[in-house]
């Protein structure tokens, strides 16, 4: 890399033109090629992903739609009065009342199941006889296979129907010959040995003539049983997928074992994908996974009859069969911008560096600290503007010259003032205990007090640089100031204080009490008189749930709800009170809140409530 960079360095300029002209022209182009066949491949798979979900989503319907019909058939069949009285009865006691029950229970199948030619087998399943295995008019191609009885009894299909306490439950694809422990079966065809079902216990309470019947406690609840074949879903949902070469389907349970697939000896085995634990989070969608180390497509789809989650598969590299072609346009089409840009930058090259060097010459001279160099026109466009800006560069650079050498100047000058501020209040300080102890001799105590007031406040504003100060402090100033302002309006009004319980160390924003003491001093008693008994200004604190509340309550003129509304909003207070309501909501947001309540003739109260800080 070092090398490279050194390369490159020692390159002439012209050379380096030429490179980055090339880099400008090409690069883009490899960018556009490559932003193309991405934005063509994400077309391709986001159609493909919408088509094929619309198309799992639509046979998934299909399937809803028939498993809806045989849901509500088993309804209606646990709800027959003449099934409830076939089997309310004791157990058959010889083959010859058996014979008689299967007849009965076979023609109430056939009633309710007899014409459909997705049903495998249809079954009333109790410890001693399995009803309706006597016929074999539910399939046409395929043998009629009873389900045992015992084994039956025995198998965990069972277990589950009587969990279900009469519910509708639909198990996924097994094989039913061992499931039921029927060994004599076990050679035959897997397609007719594996299937689906769906079985539930008669368990409901017919209504024979407007009377709800009971199954008596001493009666054995037969249990339905219809057995479909896996190749149900061969016929009504596989026909309409998409012919994608390399694409299939399958269907799985929500516990991962597999209904149906192109491989039959993978029927009723555990899905070793696991895409059901990772990627069926939700009823519908689409996913980009992987499948034997290839990337796959999948669409899926849960059924909202069996939950059972219908999974299209299409490898990846089929859905992008057409995108080679135009790798291959893309680029032919930079190799040739590649040459166009070769070609280009070379004439420009070239043009460009003649002036370059005349600017050389000059920027040499702006180096040596020349910068009333300038460079004469140029006959190009766009030298001459680039000389143009080069040439009130200079200028521009002289001029910050003789700025930052006014500015050093006016630094000096700030020092300077800033020592004599610092002097002035020393001096005043100084000045005001002199004038305080000349009337401590002549023992005019009043006149000592307003100077000792004075002289607090204006050491407090002017040493105190803090935002926020400690509630202490700031009533000591409030009350100098209080202090003055009787004397200069003596008779007029008073000032009391009821400050008790609220924490001296709290901080509280400086100096926030001042503006609504000093409006209720001189709005509030404009006038220069008094009310009936006198002036008088009350400023309280308390605490309120952890907040600071401090009131300034006048017996003043007041004001009317139309000046009350005013002096509440920032735009139509004065300044003192727009100060206040800025600040408040600078420092504290929503948390602080600021009310006036006024009546003409009786005086205002102004509340400020804020959060306690320490």
């Amino acid at each position: 890399m070092r090398k490279i960079r050194e390369r490159v360095r020692d390159m002439k300029f012209r050379t380096r033109l030429i490179l980055f002209f090339v880099l400008l022209i090409t690069l883009p182009s490899v960018l556009s090629g490559i932003l193309h066949y991405s934005a063509s491949s994400d077309i391709i798979v986001t159609n493909a992903r919408d088509s094929m979900l619309e198309i799992v989503k639509k046979n998934n319907e299909i399937g809803d739609i028939v498993f809806s019909n045989i849901e509500e058939r088993t309804v209606s069949l646990i709800s027959d009065p003449d099934l409830y009285r076939l089997f309310n009865r004791p157990k058959p006691q010889n083959d010859y009342e058996l014979l008689q029950m299967d007849r009965q229970a076979t023609v109430i199948l056939n009633k309710y199941f007899g014409h459909d030619q997705d049903l495998y087998t249809a079954q009333l399943v109790t410890s001693y006889f399995s009803f309706g295995s006597g016929s074999g008019m539910y399939t046409s191609s395929s043998p009629f296979v009873s389900a045992d009885p015992q084994g039956f009894r025995q198998s965990a299909i069972y277990k589950e129907v009587l969990a279900s306490r009469g519910s509708l439950i639909w198990v996924p694809t097994y094989d039913l010959t061992r499931a039921f422990q029927q060994e004599a079966l076990y050679d035959m065809d897997a397609k007719f040995r594996m299937v689906f079902s769906c079985a539930r216990l008669l368990n409901s309470s017919p209504i024979i003539d407007g009377a709800i019947y009971n199954w008596p406690a001493h009666v054995e609840r037969p249990v339905l049983l219809l057995n479909f074949n896996e190749s149900f879903y061969q016929r009504s949902v596989q026909q309409s997928l998409s012919a994608v070469q390399g694409s299939y389907f399958y269907i799985v349970s929500k516990d991962g074992r597999i209904v149906t697939h192109p491989e039959l000896s993978k029927l009723g085995t555990a899905d070793h994908n696991q895409w059901y634990k990772t990627e069926f989070q939700q009823p519908f969608g689409t996913s980009l996974v992987k499948e034997n180390g290839e990337d796959v497509l999948i669409s899926y789809d849960t059924s909202l009859v069996t939950g059972w989650v219908t999974v299209n598969v299409t490898p990846y590299k089929q859905l992008l069969g057409n995108l080679p072609a135009i790798r291959y346009m893309d680029i032919l089409s930079g190799v040739a911008l590649l040459i166009i840009s070769i070609v280009i930058a070379s004439f420009i090259a070239g043009r460009l560096t003649q002036p370059i060097k005349k600017m050389l010459v000059a920027i040499q001279m702006t180096g040596a600290g020349d910068f009333t160099a300038k460079i004469p026109d140029q006959p190009q466009l766009e030298f001459r503007i680039l000389t143009k800006k080069f040439n009130v560069m200079n200028d521009k650079i002289r001029e910050l010259i003789q700025e930052n050498y006014e500015s050093r100047l006016r630094e000096k000058e700030t020092e300077i003032m800033a020592l004599n501020l610092q002097l002035n209040p020393h001096f005043l300080y100084n000045t005001l205990n002199i004038i305080n102890w000349m009337a401590i001799d002549r023992d005019e105590p009043a006149i000592s007090r307003m100077i000792v007031s004075l002289s607090s406040m204006l050491q407090y504003t002017v040493k105190n640089k803090q935002e926020m100060v400690r509630l202490r402090d700031d009533l000591n100033w409030l009350q100098s100031y209080t202090h003055i302002m009787e004397n200069r309006y003596a008779g007029i009004f008073k000032v009391a204080y009821d400050i008790e319980g609220v924490p001296e160390d709290g901080l509280v924003p400086k100096l926030f009490l001042q503006p609504l003491v000093e409006n209720a001093m001189i709005h509030g008693f404009e006038s220069g008189e008094p009310g009936e008994q006198g002036g008088l200004v009350i400023i309280s604190g308390r605490m309120v749930e952890n907040r600071l509340l401090f009131e300034v309550s006048d017996n003043g003129k007041g004001m009317s709800l139309q000046q009350a509304a005013d002096a509440r909003s920032k735009e139509g207070a004065g300044i003192g009170m727009s100060n206040v309501i800025s600040r408040l909501a600078l420092l504290y947001g929503e948390q602080a809140e600021l009310r006036v309540r006024s009546k003409p003739g009786e005086g205002t109260t102004i509340t400020i409530v804020i959060p306690l800080q320490r």
